[in-house]
């Protein structure tokens, strides 16, 4: 039986992870900068190493593959390879340094699996620069229009990711996402290991939890336009008060999580008022809302019970309102198939687990909707804190999970089906 390196892979982890350290704390790795290209050379040496072919795609995700018996769709596993400003070393990176110590104990064991297995480390995950998120896998799977490298401009810099891209000289080819595009017949399955990046597997003292679902995302700016006036010298019954208007929205959003019947997540991480003043009734508010739902009815009507919520204040408040959307990513299901083979493999290794919905997004949404699709998550140590230096999964629980994806990639790679 093959039997993983913690050692190693806690090693690895820990060296590759430090790449991109932030003077003001964490680590920043983000795609296609100089700390970024370090750590993908150092990545694909590793993977070389092991004796895995390994590729850079046209927009910069990194593969290995593990040849297998037959010419078979491979197996796909990994996760992405960019932190957001300040983070940890475990978000994303937890899932590719767990691919890799996989094939790489296979190889050297000499396990040489019926279909072949790969990795992949996505790339621009989490868009710290270039926004909109998930970019490796949309890519991949030809969710984004062919302009949008040139389209696409850095929040900091201002500079194109084209241009990004370009200078990252690695052979990308920014005008040609279709080079990377992969197709359905292409692999088997995905499985992608993640750490919880919460708490409940902390409170319930379990190390592991096996995905069900990973949550649809509506996430839009509802903006309110009304009338300023003096705070003083204008009646409450006379007023069009934008800033008003968006408190009660603000409330509505965390009533209609409350009361969903589900576990709904509703935020409204701030509101952006004008002029700002405080004698000055608000002309206008920016009330930015997300919801998570896993249901796919549900993730719908949250949105359009909030928007005929916002009608009705506008209309007795006398305001005007437009509404603009960044994510209206639908609810993604874990095949059934794969939820119930990864239970079996925490059996097989003895591993106290649960069943777990994701609220937060991961690559995985966009390959479930080509391929069969499972996720891992690891307990979240140091109070399941994440995307902050803090972030913190333990050894043992880093091993427990690589030790399951072992066997769930063992196990899958024998399958001629599901």
């Amino acid at each position: 039986m093959v039997e993983i390196n913690k050692e190693r892979l806690w090693e690895r982890l820990q060296y590759v992870g430090g790449i991109g350290a932030d003077p003001r704390g964490g680590i920043s790795r983000f795609a296609w900068t100089p700390a970024y290209k370090e750590a993908c050379e150092v990545l694909m040496g590793w993977m070389r190493e092991a004796g895995l072919t390994v590729r850079m795609d046209t927009v910069g995700n990194i593969y290995g593959r593990l040849e297998g018996q037959e010419n078979l769709p491979p197996l796909l596993t990994g996760s992405h390879f960019d932190t957001v400003p300040m983070g940890g070393k475990f978000d994303g990176l937890a899932g590719v340094m767990a691919a890799l110590e996989v094939l790489t104990a296979m190889a050297e064991q000499g396990e040489k699996p019926k279909r072949p297995v790969e990795m992949i480390a996505f790339v621009n995950e989490e868009a710290s620069q270039f926004l909109g998120g998930h970019f490796g896998s949309k890519a991949i799977c030809g969710m984004l229009p062919e302009d949008y490298a040139l389209t696409s401009v850095d929040r900091a810099t201002g500079i194109t990711m084209k241009q990004a891209m370009l200078d990252f000289g690695m052979g990308l080819e920014p005008d040609h996402f279709e080079k990377s595009y992969i197709r359905e017949r292409d692999y088997f399955a995905f499985i992608e290991l993640h750490i919880e990046q919460g708490c409940y597997l902390l409170h319930e003292n379990l190390p592991m939890a096996v995905v069900t679902d990973i949550a649809g995302i509506k996430q839009f700016y509802i903006t309110l336009n009304g009338v300023s006036a003096h705070a003083g010298g204008m009646a409450m019954e006379d007023r069009h008060d934008a800033m008003a208007a968006a408190a009660a929205i603000a409330c509505e959003v965390e009533r209609l999580a409350l009361e969903s019947g589900s576990t709904t997540r509703g935020t409204v991480g701030y509101i952006q008022a004008r002029p700002a003043e405080h004698n000055i009734v608000a002309n206008q508010a920016i009330v930015p809302v997300d919801f998570r739902e896993k249901e796919d009815g549900l993730w719908q009507k949250l949105y359009d019970d909030l928007m005929e919520f916002v009608e009705k204040q506008c209309q007795a408040r006398g305001l005007t309102y437009s509404v603009k959307s960044t994510i209206d990513t639908s609810p993604v299901h874990c095949d059934k198939r794969l939820v119930e083979l990864i239970h079996q493999c925490t059996e097989q290794e003895k591993i106290p687990h649960k069943y777990m919905v994701s609220y937060p997004a991961h690559d995985a949404m966009q390959m479930g909707r080509l391929y069969p699709m499972g996720m891992i998550f690891l307990r979240s140590s140091n109070e399941g804190v994440s995307h902050c230096p803090d972030e913190y999964t333990t050894p043992e629980d880093m091993a427990d999970g690589t030790r399951v994806l072992l066997r769930t990639i063992e196990h899958l790679s024998k399958q001629d089906k599901l």
